[in-house]
């Protein structure tokens, strides 16, 4: 009977353990940005991306192309 306890507790305890570090790991995840608009200024390309809560932004030169989409940390 405590042998069958002991193999439940450990049981319990272990998926505690691995069900808060799951957790804990999911809060940082990277978020994908989809681009919104671009816009050139001088030599300069402004590409703006939208999340659900944020905006980000990036600048690259204006030979280049915004990508469509970004992984941005949260």
């Amino acid at each position: 009977m405590i042998k069958y306890m002991m193999q439940k507790t450990v049981v319990l305890v272990f998926s505690l353990i691995f069900s808060t570090t799951v957790a804990f790991a999911s809060s940082q995840t990277a978020v994908t940005a989809n681009l919104v608009k671009s816009e050139v200024d001088g030599t300069v390309l402004i590409c703006q991306y939208h999340t659900i809560k944020e905006t980000h932004f990036r600048v690259l030169f204006s030979n280049q192309t915004c990508p469509v989409s970004i992984q941005v940390g949260h």
